[in-house]
């Protein structure tokens, strides 16, 4: 089990999308879809659930403008 968060901008803000994925990095159960007020409250987002399912690592996709 892995877990993905997914960064992007919209116009409602910067929109956090969090996926369980499998071993063979497909989805798995429903994707978490937030509106975040930073990275950082994402990046404890995914984190969290992460050490939730027992995983030791997450992955990040940053597609924002700035870094």
């Amino acid at each position: 089990m892995f877990v993905r968060l997914k960064l992007e901008d919209t116009l409602d803000g910067l929109q956090a999308t969090i996926s369980q994925l499998d071993d063979s990095k497909k989805i798995s159960g429903t994707p978490l879809v937030a509106i975040v007020g930073d990275k950082e409250e994402a990046k404890q987002k995914a984190k969290a659930l992460a050490r939730s399912l027992g995983c030791k690592t997450y992955g990040i996709v940053d597609r924002t403008g700035s870094k």
